[in-house]
């Protein structure tokens, strides 16, 4: 375990709530973005442009701390804080320069028909090569949050797209057993026989849109997976029973899932301005739709008629059917002990990470610790 310790003078739930908060650091590491504030703040917006969002506009992000992680896609914004007062900073400007490849709709790219390893190997790369690159992007991110989880989910289009390729559709695609962890060595192999449903016919092992959002999440250490099978995966995500994990369509974030109304679900990576008003109207989304995986533009509009789903309960452990899930039961979180080996080197040459602890830490000292899982 790697621990910074950051001490504040004037960073406690004590402060003068009545002066505004002031951002005195922010640290960018591709993807993810780390704040500090000089006191205690309750949410933090990003836009585009130097504007302050309504207090009730889904920009503003809810925290509890003098501090916040979160990921970003490349870009240069500006980051505000607010206290319990409503109090709200100065503007602080910063970019995010990560090394992905932002290739929406898989414009110009094939989808894999050989075996993932052979294709590799071919490439002069491999299975061992790839499993640790995305074991980095979840150990820098910090495993069982947000972060990791919209990291990994562009490793996997990013690392893909390199090659001008991206993952194969299947219909009853599946790679997440308990033991199943990485890239499988099988994507892309052709089948004895075809398979086809209502979108068309598939030749190709490969994934399909809810296992693609459950082999994300495991790659971060969360387990979804429910002895009931695949069906709702955001249910997962419920506090006391099903649906009251529902929120608007403008309020996702990294790791939310929107499902339409015949059960197709896509994984929201990025909040997005695309007018250029400095707000956000769309989402960047992880999305297996037939016939590969894409990186996808979504804007407000074009979710207007699907279903919204709060994911916060599973990265807080917190939820319901933690006691129904099919491994590991009575936890989201994969215990460490069980996760691939390659994870540990991983960690090893990981940046020290200053993420907030879980708040019941935080709030037994006033200079605040801040410390990385893994």
């Amino acid at each position: 375990m790697f621990i910074a310790v950051l001490l504040l003078p004037f960073a406690s739930a004590s402060a003068d709530a009545l002066t505004p908060p002031s951002i005195v650091q922010i640290q960018t590491d591709g993807t993810i973005v780390t704040f500090f504030a000089d006191q205690w703040v309750t949410a933090y917006c990003v836009t585009t442009k130097d504007v302050i969002p309504e207090a009730d506009h889904p920009d503003w992000r809810p925290c509890d701390g003098i501090g916040a992680s979160f990921f970003k896609t490349d870009g240069s914004y500006f980051l505000r804080v607010r206290n319990k007062n409503g109090a709200v900073s100065d503007a602080a400007p910063f970019v995010v320069e990560s090394e992905f490849f932002y290739i929406t709709e898989a414009e110009g790219l094939g989808h894999l028909t050989r075996p993932m390893e052979t294709f590799l190997a071919e490439n002069g790369d491999s299975i061992d090569a790839f499993n640790a690159r995305i074991a980095k992007s979840a150990t820098d991110a910090g495993i069982y949050t947000r972060t990791s989880v919209g990291n990994i989910g562009m490793t996997l289009l990013s690392d893909m797209a390199v090659y001008n390729m991206t993952l194969s559709y299947q219909p009853r695609g599946n790679y997440t057993l308990q033991d199943e962890w990485g890239i499988s060595p099988s994507w892309g192999k052709r089948f004895s026989e075809v398979e086809k449903d209502s979108a068309g016919t598939y030749r190709h092992f490969g994934m399909n849109c809810g296992t693609i959002i459950e082999w994300v999440y495991k790659q971060a250490g969360l387990h979804i997976g429910r002895t009931s099978g695949r069906k709702g995966i955001f249910d997962s995500g419920y506090h006391k029973r099903a649906g009251d994990n529902k929120l608007p369509l403008d309020a996702g974030d990294t790791g939310d899932i929107i499902a339409t109304k015949t059960g197709h679900t896509m994984m929201i990576l990025d909040r997005v301005d695309t007018d250029e008003d400095g707000l956000s109207d769309s989402y960047y989304v992880l999305e297996m739709e037939s016939p590969y995986l894409k990186l996808k533009l979504r804007s407000l509009y074009s979710v207007r008629l699907c279903t919204l789903y709060d994911m916060s309960a599973v990265f807080d452990n917190t939820g319901a059917l933690k006691n129904n899930l099919r491994w590991w039961t009575g936890s989201y979180w994969i215990p460490k002990e069980d996760f691939p080996s390659y994870y540990d080197a991983a960690a090893l040459n990981a940046p020290v990470r200053t993420d907030v602890f879980p708040q019941f830490h935080i709030k037994l000292i006033k200079s605040c610790l801040f410390s990385r899982i893994f």
